[in-house]
C-alpha cells in the first residue's frame, strides 16, 4: 500500500512540474492570445520538491499528517462537472468551486479594495465578479482536494491598464504539523476583454497522500498587483480541474 502511494505521488509530482512547463503556450494560444514569455507559472519545483521529501519521510515512518484549522473547515461542496473551457481546446473536466461564482461570498475573505460586483463572463452566464482595485487581496474559501485536482482555472480582465499589472496567486495549504503556509505559483496577466486563465497548478494537492482519507485543503489568495489608478483586475468562474466523482 505505501509503495503504490508513493508511486502515485511521484507521477502526480512529476506531473504537476511538467504541467507549468506546457500548459502554459497551448492554453493562451487556443484563447488567440500570444504565448507567454514573461513566465507567469512561477518555477516552485525546489519547494514542491523539498515537500515532498518531508512527506516521503512521514509516510515512511508511517505516519499521518496532522489536521488544521484548514482542513477542518473546508467545503467539499463542487458545483457540477463539465468541459466548460472546451471552446478554448481544453477538454478537462472542471467543477465550481465553493462560492466560485461569487453569488455568495460568506467564505471569501476580501479586504476593503476587493469587491463582488455585477456582471461576470459571458461564457457560462455568470451574474457576479470579483473586482479589485490597487492593492485589493482576496482568499477563496478553504476547499478539499485530492490527488485528482491538479489545477485551477477562471476567467479575467484587466480594465484601464497598460500590460503591466499582475494577478498574483498564493496556494495556501497545510503542512505535516497542520500549520498554514503559502506558496506563490503565478503572477498573470490579462487582457481587457474577459479571457481564460492558464490553467494555474496548486501542487499542494499532493498533500492528500499524507492524509488517511486521501484529502487536504488548500485556498487560493489573489492580489493585484502594479495596477494604475482607476485600473482594475476582474475575476469570474473560479473552477478545480480535473473534478473526479467523489
Amino acid at each position: 500500500m505505501m509503495k503504490t502511494v508513493a508511486w502515485r505521488l511521484a507521477v502526480v509530482v512529476t506531473c504537476a512540474l511538467a504541467l507549468a512547463a506546457t500548459v502554459l503556450g497551448s492554453a493562451l494560444a487556443d484563447s488567440g492570445t500570444a504565448p507567454d514569455d514573461n513566465g507567469q507559472l512561477l518555477d516552485v519545483s525546489k519547494s514542491v520538491t523539498g515537500i515532498q521529501k518531508k512527506l516521503d519521510d512521514l509516510r515512511a515512518h508511517g505516519r499521518w499528517a496532522r489536521t488544521g484549522t484548514l482542513l477542518a473547515g473546508a467545503d467539499c461542496g463542487y458545483g457540477e462537472p463539465g468541459t466548460y473551457f472546451a471552446a478554448w481546446g481544453d477538454s478537462s473536466t472542471y467543477a465550481l468551486a465553493p462560492q466560485g461564482d461569487f453569488a455568495a461570498t460568506s467564505s471569501w475573505t476580501l479586504n476593503k479594495q476587493a469587491a463582488v460586483v455585477a456582471g461576470g463572463d459571458p461564457f457560462d452566464g455568470g451574474k457576479y465578479s470579483l473586482q479589485l482595485a490597487k492593492d485589493a487581496q482576496a482568499a477563496t474559501p478553504a476547499m478539499c482536494v485530492n490527488l485528482d485536482n491538479p489545477t485551477i482555472r477562471f476567467f479575467v480582465r484587466d480594465l484601464g491598464g497598460n500590460g503591466k499589472a499582475n494577478l498574483k496567486i498564493d496556494v495556501l495549504y497545510e503542512d505535516m504539523d497542520g500549520h498554514v503556509k503559502h506558496l506563490t505559483v503565478a503572477r498573470l496577466k490579462a487582457a481587457a476583454d474577459w479571457t481564460p486563465s492558464v490553467a494555474v497548478p496548486m501542487y499542494m494537492n499532493m498533500l492528500a497522500a499524507a492524509s488517511p482519507d486521501n484529502l487536504t485543503a488548500v485556498a487560493f489568495q489573489f492580489k493585484a498587483e502594479g495596477l494604475q489608478k482607476d485600473e482594475t483586475l476582474s475575476i469570474s468562474s473560479l473552477y478545480v480541474d480535473p473534478f473526479q466523482s467523489r
